[in-house]
């Protein structure tokens, strides 16, 4: 006797709305489909806000680094300042650096130094200490949409982050085929990687989109023989963007003679530039100037922040915010070193922005925005 429904939910990082159109990517099997809205960030602000339901100033994520140098877990990194940025950037350098401070400080979140200078790192904290995919995990408390499920009394299974993206799906196969669970939340990251490093077309990329289909029918087809009802929901955080110039601005800037933690403070993620001032307004007066002065992109507005529910009274996020162009990417930045070929964290207006939501009903809620995909996957416990 089959179980009676199973709703599936698959996340698929960076499957932007303007990617599933241009591929028609399973366009039979999930025929009720249109873009998300998303919001300025990335993955860090996208992921807590679908699994929240709440916006960045609730549930208190917006990015990984921030100006807070009394609370930085970083003060064994002076140690290293030394160290030519060449050496000290180096991805195996900094996986190696990253893991042990993880175990040193006991962090169950994703982390990761990136780029981020070794004389810099003194001066800033980390905001993802634990994992936000278990209780307690949120920076404001807040409960995700797990919790909802385990209150449910329904059985549920949900992937595992850390995991590659084959062994998740092996992993829900298995949950599936059993005919067991009621509820499924199926993470994968693989779309993402592959169009980081290759940008959005050729082979690599189409390679890993019919890998993905594929993966997806197989568990479809397996689900249809012990369920009578099969609900399926892909969505995304993010698109994604060919990157077609390199901003040198991190380096520009820096050769403008101001001392870093005592006239100001930074953040060069991959395409947005935050600034705290330590030294007050004249500071702020001169690098507001000097931004203005770079067309490759702008100065947000408190207006801006505000319809991304990113406007932290506290500035712990930043003062002042400059987002670039989409197209452009900051190299080297506290992320990257050099170029890379896909890229995402534009303004939410840009072409390659909106996420998706794919499906294969019309039951329930039609989340046109990420905050609104947990009243789905609440709706799917009714």
């Amino acid at each position: 006797m089959k179980t009676e429904s199973l709703d599936l939910f698959v996340f698929a990082d960076a499957l932007g709305w303007d990617l599933v159109q241009r591929r028609h990517f399973l366009a039979d099997l999930l025929p009720h489909r249109h873009a998300c809205q998303t919001l300025l960030g990335y993955s860090c602000t996208f992921d807590p806000t679908i699994l929240t339901g709440l916006l960045p100033i609730e549930h208190g994520h917006f990015s990984f680094f921030v100006y807070d140098p009394s609370h930085s877990p970083f003060g064994w990194a002076k140690k290293f300042s030394w160290l030519p940025q060449r050496v000290a950037a180096h991805h195996r350098v900094r996986n190696r650096v990253s893991r042990w401070v993880a175990r040193r400080a006991g962090y169950t979140g994703y982390f990761q130094l990136y780029s981020v200078p070794f004389n810099r790192l003194p001066y800033l904290d980390y905001t993802e200490k634990k994992d936000i995919y278990e209780a307690g995990g949120i920076i404001a408390g807040h409960e995700t949409i797990f919790r909802l499920w385990e209150r449910s009394g329904l059985p549920w299974v949900k992937s595992d982050w850390r995991r590659g993206d084959a062994a998740n799906i092996a992993h829900i196969k298995d949950e599936i085929g059993k005919g067991q669970v009621r509820l499924a939340y199926l993470f994968t990251a693989g779309l993402d990687a592959v169009m980081h490093a290759h940008g959005t077309s050729g082979p690599a990329v189409d390679a890993a989109f019919d890998q993905f289909e594929k993966w997806i029918r197989e568990i479809y087809e397996l689900a249809q023989r012990s369920y009578e009802k099969v609900r399926i929901h892909i969505f995304s955080d993010h698109g994604m963007a060919d990157t077609k110039s390199a901003s040198r601005m991190m380096v520009e800037f820096e050769s403008l003679g101001l001392r870093y933690g005592r006239d100001y403070a930074a953040v060069w993620d991959s395409t947005m530039a935050r600034f705290w001032f330590p030294g007050g307004d004249p500071i702020r007066d001169i690098v507001t100037k000097w931004l203005s002065q770079h067309p490759e992109g702008r100065i947000l507005t408190d207006e801006d922040l505000r319809a991304s529910g990113a406007l932290f009274p506290n500035h712990r996020y930043g003062e002042l915010f400059y987002l670039l162009n989409e197209g452009f990417i900051f190299a080297p930045s506290y992320m990257n070193q050099g170029f890379v070929r896909g890229m995402h964290g534009y303004a939410p207006a840009a072409v390659s922005t909106p996420a998706c939501w794919l499906t294969n009903h019309s039951e329930g809620p039609d989340p046109q925005s990420i905050n609104r995909i947990y009243q789905s996957m609440a709706w799917a416990t009714r």
